[in-house]
C-alpha cells in the first residue's frame, strides 16, 4: 500500500510541476494552452465507457485513445448535426455535442451492465479505474502533457501562418469559424462551398471553440496537440503489441513494453529516413577523404523529402514527407490532422485481433461478428477518412482488410467461414463509411482524377537510402518466422501436420497475436511504397510532378505503418531473437535508425533557430507577424474582425498558389471572388471559371465603366471591397475614385510615411 501511495505522490508532485513549468515556458499562451488540454482531457473521460470496451485488453483500457475517438465522435456529431441544418456551429452546440457524446457513453455502459449482473460490472469497471490501469493512465497523462508543452514551446519560436500551405489550412478554420452550417463557403470562390476534403481542418475549429480559444492559437494548439498524440498513440500500441507477445510467450514484462513504446513513438514523430545521415555525415566524410570537392555547409531538412529527382535532377520529380518534417514545417494540412484518426484505427484494430478467441463455428452468430464495437468503430473512422483525407480510405480499407481476414482465417481455424465472416465484415464496414461520409459526399463534386501505368521509375539506391532500413527488418523478421516455424514444424509428428493441408496456414496458426499484426502491417507498408513504382493517379500535377502526390500520399502512411512495427522489431528480435543473428541483425539495425532520431534537432534548430535562448520566444498567435511584415493590412483585417459579422463577400486581388495574395480572406475568414489559383483549379477542376472571375476582378479595381462595375458587383454579392498594396500592384490603373463612390470608405489608413499606395475598405451601398 505504502508503494501505491509514494507513487501517487510523486505523479501529483510531477503533475504540479508540469504546469509550473508551462506557466513559466510559455508565458502569455499559458490560459489557451491550459484550456485546450483540459477540453482533449475532459472528452477523453466522457468517451472512456466505449473506448474501454473496445480496449478492453490494452494496459490502460485504451485511455489515450479515448481522446482521439472522443474527439472523432463528438466532433462528428457537431458537423452532422450542422451538415444537416439542425443546430447552427457555435460554442453552445459544441457543448451540446459533447454532452451527446456523454449521454451515448453512458447509454452503453447501462447496455452493458444488463448484459451482465448489474452490480458485478459495476464493480469491474471501477476496479478497472484502480490499480495498475489507473497508475498506467495517469503516468501516460503526465508524459502527453510533458511532449505537448515541449512541443508548443518550441512551436513559440516560428508560429505564423505563413508559406506552403498554411494560407489556406488558417483560411479554412477562419471561414468556418463564421459558418454557421456545414459545408462551409469556399473563401477562395464566393457563392460555392468548399469542395475539398476540410474536415480535419473542421476538428480543428471544433476543438478551438469547444475551448474557448482564439483562432490564431488554435491553429497552433491542434498542430502541436496532433504531435504529442503521433508519440503518444505508436507508445500506447507497441507497448501492448510487446505486452501481448510477453503474455503469448510466458516471459516477464519488465521494462520492454515502455522500451517498445518509446521506440515507436520516436519512430513515428521525431525520426528521419535514412537520407540524413548519408547525406549529412557519409556523404560529406566521403567526399573529403577522397578530395572530391569541399564539404557542403549544413544541411537543408527538407531535402530528405524531395530526394527523388532533385539529386541528381530529372524529369521525375516526388514528394516523400513523414511526420517529423511535417511538425517542423506547420501545416496543418490532412494527412497531418489524419494522423490522429488512422493511429486510432490501427489501436482498435490490434484490440480486436487481442480480444479473439478459438471459436466453434457450429455456434457462430454472424450478426455479432459483423455488428460489434470494434467493426463499428472501424466502419465510423473509415468513413471520416472520405471527409478528412481521401487517400487513407482505400488504404487503411486494405489494412484493416488484412488485418481482419488474418485473424478470422486463425480464428475459425482456416474454414471457409472465415472468408465469409471477413466479407460480410468487409461489406459492413464498407456500407457504414459510406452513411457516415453521405452528408459530405451528397455536397462534394469528386475531383477528377485516373489511374496511369508508372513511366519513371525510382532508381534502387534512392529507394533504398530511403526506404531500406525499415523494409529490410520487415523482410528479415519475415524470414526469421518463417525458419523458426520450420525447425518447429521438425519437433512435430507427421500425423498432426496432415490436419492442416496448407503450409502457409500452419504459418500463421503459428504466430502469436502480436508477431502477425506487425507482420501484416510491415508488408502493407512495403506495397505502398511499391505501388508509385507500378501505378500512379493522375490529376493536375503533370510533367514532371505527374507521381508526386501518389508517393507522397502512399509512403507517408508506409512511413507510419514502418515506424509502429519498428518499435515492436527493435525489442522483439534484440531481446528475445531466437539466434544470435536475428540479435545482431536487428541491433545493426536499431544503429542505422538511431542516427535517423537526429533529423529532428537539426530540422528544429535549421527553422526555429536557437530553442534555448527564450528571448527569442514569440508565443503561438498564428497571426501575429503581420503587425510586423503587413502592418497596413493588419490593421485593415483588425478592423475587419472586429466590426464584420456573418460571411459577406469581400474583394480583394486574386493571385497565384503559395504567395501573399488572399491574405485578407485568410486572415478573416470572409469569402473572396477568387483566391490561389492552382488550389482553385484542383477544387473546381474547370480552369476557364477562374479566367472569368480573374477578369471580372480586374474590370471593378480598373474600369471606368461605372454601370459595368455595379452589375458585377451585384452578380457576386459583394459587399466589401479592399484596396491595398497588392491590389495596386496587380492593378497598376486602380480607380479609386469610382470604388469609392461606390459606397462608404469604413475604414482608411491615413498613415503617410513614405507610402506610395492607399489603403481602404469600401462598403457597398445598397
Amino acid at each position: 500500500m505504502w508503494k501505491k501511495r509514494v507513487q501517487a505522490i510523486i505523479q501529483a508532485i510531477t503533475a504540479i510541476s508540469l504546469i509550473v513549468i508551462a506557466y513559466l515556458l510559455l508565458r502569455g499562451d499559458f490560459i489557451p494552452f491550459i484550456k485546450w488540454w483540459l477540453t482533449i482531457l475532459c472528452i477523453g473521460i466522457v468517451f472512456l465507457p466505449i473506448t474501454s470496451h473496445i480496449f478492453s485488453t490494452f494496459h490502460d483500457k485504451g485511455y489515450l485513445f479515448s481522446k482521439t475517438i472522443g474527439i472523432a465522435i463528438s466532433g462528428y456529431l457537431m458537423w452532422l448535426l450542422a451538415s444537416l441544418h439542425i443546430l447552427k456551429f457555435t460554442v453552445t452546440s459544441c457543448i451540446i455535442a459533447v454532452v451527446i457524446g456523454l449521454l451515448l457513453n453512458l447509454a452503453f455502459l447501462l447496455y452493458q451492465m444488463r448484459l451482465q449482473n448489474g452490480k458485478q460490472k459495476l464493480q469491474s469497471v471501477l476496479y478497472a479505474l484502480k490499480g495498475d490501469v489507473l497508475n498506467a493512465v495517469v503516468t501516460e497523462e503526465l508524459l502527453f502533457l510533458a511532449i505537448f508543452i515541449v512541443f508548443i514551446y518550441i512551436k513559440g519560436f516560428k508560429p505564423e501562418v505563413y508559406g506552403t500551405e498554411k494560407f489556406m489550412d488558417y483560411g479554412f478554420m477562419t471561414n468556418m469559424m463564421r459558418s454557421d452550417f456545414m459545408p462551409p463557403q469556399d473563401l477562395w470562390f464566393s457563392g460555392t462551398s468548399i469542395n475539398y476534403y476540410y474536415v480535419g481542418q473542421y476538428m480543428a475549429t471544433f476543438l478551438t471553440k469547444l475551448s474557448f480559444v482564439k483562432v490564431s492559437y488554435g491553429y497552433n494548439l491542434m498542430l502541436m496537440m496532433i504531435g504529442a498524440f503521433a508519440v503518444m498513440l505508436p507508445f500506447s500500441l507497441c507497448y501492448n503489441l510487446i505486452r501481448r507477445y510477453l503474455w503469448e510467450s510466458g516471459k516477464k514484462l519488465q521494462l520492454y513494453p515502455v522500451l517498445a513504446g518509446l521506440l515507436g513513438g520516436a519512430a513515428v514523430c521525431i525520426a528521419g529516413n535514412m537520407h540524413y545521415p548519408v547525406f549529412k555525415w557519409w556523404v560529406p566524410s566521403l567526399k573529403k577523404m577522397l578530395g572530391v570537392e569541399p564539404v557542403d555547409e549544413g544541411y537543408w531538412f527538407p531535402d530528405a523529402t524531395r530526394y527523388i529527382g532533385y539529386n541528381p535532377e530529372t524529369n521525375d520529380k516526388t514528394i516523400h514527407e513523414f511526420p517529423s518534417y511535417s511538425f517542423v514545417l506547420g501545416d496543418l494540412h490532412a494527412h497531418v490532422i489524419n494522423i490522429l484518426f488512422v493511429l486510432t484505427v490501427l489501436g482498435i484494430l490490434f484490440a480486436w485481433q487481442q480480444s479473439r478467441k478459438k471459436a466453434d463455428h457450429q455456434r457462430i452468430t454472424l450478426w455479432k461478428e459483423i455488428v460489434q464495437p470494434s467493426i463499428v468503430m472501424i466502419g465510423f473512422f473509415i468513413g471520416l477518412f472520405h471527409m478528412t483525407n481521401f487517400w487513407d480510405f482505400p488504404i487503411y480499407y486494405v489494412v484493416a482488410g488484412a488485418i481482419i481476414l488474418f485473424s478470422n482465417m486463425v480464428v475459425y481455424n482456416f474454414k471457409r467461414i472465415s472468408f465469409l465472416i471477413t466479407t460480410l465484415q468487409g461489406i459492413f464496414i464498407w456500407l457504414f463509411s459510406e452513411v457516415v461520409c453521405l452528408p459530405f459526399t451528397l455536397n462534394f463534386d469528386q475531383i477528377s482524377t485516373s489511374i496511369q501505368l508508372t513511366v519513371a521509375r525510382t532508381p534502387l539506391y534512392q529507394l533504398m537510402i530511403l526506404w531500406g532500413l525499415p523494409m529490410l527488418m520487415v523482410i528479415a523478421f519475415l524470414a526469421f518466422l518463417i525458419a523458426c516455424f520450420l525447425r518447429y514444424e521438425k519437433k512435430l509428428k507427421t500425423t498432426r501436420l496432415d490436419k492442416k493441408r496448407d503450409p502457409l496456414f500452419r504459418f500463421m496458426d503459428y504466430l502469436n497475436d502480436a508477431d502477425l499484426f506487425v507482420l501484416t502491417i510491415g508488408l502493407c507498408a512495403i506495397g505502398l511504397i511499391l505501388i508509385p513504382e507500378v501505378i500512379y493517379v493522375q490529376d493536375i500535377y503533370s510533367g514532371d510532378y505527374k507521381r508526386a502526390n501518389t508517393m507522397f500520399k502512399l509512403t507517408y502512411q508506409a512511413y507510419i505503418l514502418f515506424g509502429i512495427s519498428m518499435g515492436y522489431l527493435f525489442v522483439r528480435l534484440i531481446r528475445f531473437g531466437e539466434t544470435i543473428w536475428q540479435r545482431i541483425y536487428a541491433l545493426i539495425g536499431l544503429i542505422f535508425f538511431s542516427f535517423t532520431l537526429c533529423y529532428a534537432g537539426t530540422a528544429v534548430k535549421s527553422w526555429f533557430g536557437d530553442i534555448f535562448d527564450r528571448t527569442r520566444y514569440e508565443g503561438i498567435d498564428a497571426t501575429a507577424f503581420m503587425e510586423k511584415t503587413m502592418p497596413e493590412d493588419y490593421l485593415a483585417i483588425k478592423w475587419l474582425n472586429e466590426n464584420v459579422s456573418g460571411l459577406p463577400v469581400t474583394l480583394e486581388a486574386n493571385g497565384d498558389s503559395y504567395t501573399d495574395y488572399e491574405r485578407i480572406s485568410v486572415m478573416t475568414g470572409l469569402p473572396t471572388l477568387l483566391g490561389w489559383r492552382t488550389h482553385e483549379w484542383l477544387w473546381k477542376g474547370d480552369p476557364s471559371l477562374l479566367d472569368v472571375r480573374a477578369a471580372d476582378i480586374q474590370t471593378i479595381y480598373t474600369s471606368d465603366d461605372t454601370d459595368q462595375v455595379k452589375s458585377l458587383i451585384e452578380q457576386y454579392k459583394i459587399q466589401y471591397i479592399y484596396v491595398g498594396k497588392l491590389e495596386q500592384e496587380k492593378f497598376v490603373t486602380v480607380n479609386h475614385e469610382l470604388i469609392k463612390e461606390l459606397g462608404e470608405v469604413v475604414y482608411e489608413d491615413l498613415r503617410t510615411g513614405d507610402k506610395t499606395y492607399e489603403t481602404y475598405i469600401v462598403r457597398i451601398s445598397n
